[in-house]
């Protein structure tokens, strides 16, 4: 009889749900099912399975609801769910439609309701009025989660996972957690190397793939690393302190890794890196460095009887009658060209003594103007503090705040960045200025051991120009070179030199 009574019992399923993982680790899910078992046993209700989810309201979608879907699907014998109230069973119309679908009973216990086809009109009402009020509750929790996301960015907080070189923390301002992202010392140093790498132009980003494995650099998962991370990672501002969120560029509060300098350097060495496809297969050593003496065309090169370098005028206005001229001769020529670059030792020590001295006065300059910018950079900080103060008050919109504040950060990018030049000037100027004094002393010889393209190289680093005229060449010198040219003109020039002038060679 026992077994005869069970057998006839309605079999039904059992749904209970969380909205976070405190609530998982509390009493919410026991509860709910104490209460939903319960009810089964006084309502001689047989429960044949179990559904649980514990999400976050944030999350889409739920897994074990889903799975309850499918079952009753798979087993159309079963026609009652049980669940504590209305907004525990549904999160949206989509999940009320997906279950009015199946042809349900949904006990909602704690409602004291039965809702099924047969419930009556003003029933479903009210059961479609509590749906509703389910989904504005989500609705309202995600939008309270945004609004408190979208303040913390606009201070400055990045709101997600931190990138590699970085690490997420918890810290405590003004009583209040707030999480941020801090630099992780042992992968940041390996990612500034790849910025400084691709920013010479002479690494691809497998290059910089393969380097970046073989330092140990890996994925959160702990994966190797592969090119398109490398290429998101060199284009990513948050290195430079900036980060992007919703295409808007924010100012971050985390420490850099990088400069703004050396981040536009990276972006500039992209573009070098889009070469065309079918590049020419020779690069002649002195393309480009010569213009015709005769008619200003440009001078071009070419390979003749598969082995000869020809170097001739385009011949762009019609024929002029400059003749053309072997690359070996003119490697001659530019030779003697180099050879008149060259300093008297005694005049170097005395070069050394005036650029030490100039040095002060070039460095009391980018020190002043460092700090003029700073100034301005503080400005534009009080600028925005004031700013957000008056968003928060309500003295100004949303949209106003948002314009003036994408300005005045873009003003304090630029003063950045040119803060960063002048203290590179002042740092580069007397150590470049002594390596370009005591080059010229070793410089024929370098041109001598050098490779034809190399040679190209060097004496492109020394003209600004230079014609070629029936097989003569008229070199114009880029500073300060011209002023290191052996000759009568230099010669007299030195010898009119008093002790209350010097040159500024390097200006």
């Amino acid at each position: 009889m026992i077994l005869i009574k069970e057998y006839k019992l309605k079999k039904a399923v059992l749904y209970a749900r969380v909205s976070s993982k405190e609530q998982e680790e509390g009493f919410s899910i026991p509860a709910q099912l104490k209460l939903l078992k319960h009810y089964a046993r006084e309502n001689k209700l047989k429960v044949v399975d179990e559904f649980i989810d514990a999400e976050t309201a944030k999350k889409a979608g739920r897994k074990k609801f889903n799975e309850m879907v499918k079952f009753l699907k798979n087993n159309p014998d079963i026609k009652v769910v049980l669940c504590e109230k209305t907004d525990r069973l549904y999160r949206n119309f989509k999940d009320y439609c997906t279950i009015d679908d199946l042809d349900l009973e949904m006990h909602l216990v704690k409602e004291n309701e039965i809702i099924s086809k047969d419930s009556k009109s003003h029933q479903k009402f009210i059961h479609g009025i509590k749906v509703l009020m389910a989904k504005n509750y989500i609705d309202n929790l995600s939008e309270e989660i945004r609004k408190g996301m979208n303040e913390k960015i606009n201070q400055g907080y990045y709101p997600s996972i931190a990138p590699l070189g970085y690490y997420n923390s918890v810290d405590l301002l003004n009583g209040e957690r707030v999480k941020t992202i801090k630099v992780d010392d042992k992968s940041s140093s390996i990612i500034k190397r790849l910025f400084e790498l691709y920013a010479t132009g002479s690494f691809s980003l497998e290059d910089l793939t393969e380097y970046a494995n073989k330092e140990g650099l890996r994925s959160r998962k702990g994966n190797i690393l592969v090119k398109c991370t490398i290429h998101k990672m060199l284009k990513n501002p948050i290195y430079y302190g900036y980060f992007r969120w919703n295409n808007t560029l924010y100012k971050g509060k985390h420490p850099p890794i990088i400069s703004k300098e050396l981040f536009d350097s990276v972006q500039v060495s992209f573009n070098g890196h889009n070469r065309p496809k079918n590049p020419k297969k020779h690069k002649f050593a002195f393309s480009g460095l010569l213009t015709c003496g005769k008619c200003g065309c440009a001078i071009t090169s070419e390979i003749k009887k598969g082995k000869y370098i020809y170097y001739h005028c385009t011949g762009y206005k019609g024929k002029c009658g400059n003749k053309l001229i072997r690359e070996e001769a003119l490697i001659e020529k530019f030779g003697e060209i180099v050879r008149k670059v060259k300093i008297d030792s005694n005049i170097l020590v005395w070069l050394k003594e005036a650029l030490k001295e100039s040095h002060k006065d070039e460095k009391e300059y980018h020190d002043k103007q460092i700090e003029n910018l700073q100034k301005q950079y503080t400005k534009y900080n009080d600028r925005l503090d004031r700013l957000y103060e008056d968003k928060l008050d309500g003295i100004i919109t949303k949209e106003y705040y948002e314009e003036k504040s994408k300005t005045w950060l873009r003003e304090q990018s630029n003063i950045f960045s040119t803060i960063e030049k002048h203290k590179k000037a002042n740092t580069n100027y007397f150590e470049q200025g002594i390596k370009i004094l005591e080059l010229t002393q070793k410089l024929y010889s370098a041109y001598l051991q050098k490779s034809p393209k190399e040679k190209g190289q060097l004496v492109n680093l020394l003209l600004s120009n230079c014609t070629l005229d029936d097989g003569n060449l008229c070199p114009t010198y880029k500073k300060p070179f011209n002023l290191l040219v052996k000759g009568p003109s230099r010669i007299l020039w030195w010898r009119r030199r008093d002790s209350n002038s010097r040159p500024k060679i390097f200006q």
